[in-house]
């Protein structure tokens, strides 16, 4: 495949394959994948660390427009990588980022210091845990992580709601 979409309308041509050619492209398409899971640490570290970069010129910048678009960009980085990095391995990866989505899908606007400093805590994780090809869940590291990265959360939101 190679990625084009049809325009609404089109009508697309079935063409009927072999068993055994479904098995040869279904293989072909099964190498593709394993061939980017094994380098998928190494994209998904670059990928964060720019984000990171890009996150706290934003919050330094101090202007509301443009750390919206930083955090928007976060949470489009984050929210994507939930789902693929399970997909090749890597579920701690997934359920860090999707901490970090859904902290700021459930915000909309962050304001506060400490909502940014949430965010950037995530971003930091994630580098780290890529950086060091930490695939699985982390086991009692990843809990732990997990289990900070919550309380921070809580810790913002006692905050907020003044307890």
């Amino acid at each position: 495949m190679d990625g084009n979409v049809a325009a609404p309308g089109t009508k697309l041509a079935v063409s009927k394959i072999s068993k055994e050619e479904l098995d040869l492209r279904l293989d072909a398409a099964d190498q593709k994948i394993k061939k980017l899971g094994q380098n998928f640490h190494m994209v998904a570290a670059d990928m964060f660390q720019k984000e990171m970069e890009k996150f706290q010129s934003a919050v330094a910048a101090g202007d509301v427009d443009v750390r919206n678009e930083a955090v928007k960009s976060a949470f489009m980085v984050t929210h994507d990588m939930r789902g693929l990095s399970k997909t090749f391995g890597y579920p701690l990866i997934g359920e860090i980022s999707s901490s970090c989505a859904d902290f700021i899908k459930n915000r909309g606007v962050l304001e506060s210091d400490k909502e940014f400093e949430i965010v950037r805590l995530h971003l930091g994780a994630l580098i780290l845990i890529a950086k060091q090809e930490n695939s699985g869940d982390g086991g009692a590291e990843g809990a732990a992580l997990m289990s900070q990265l919550t309380a921070a959360i809580d810790a913002v939101e006692k905050t907020e709601r003044g307890v």
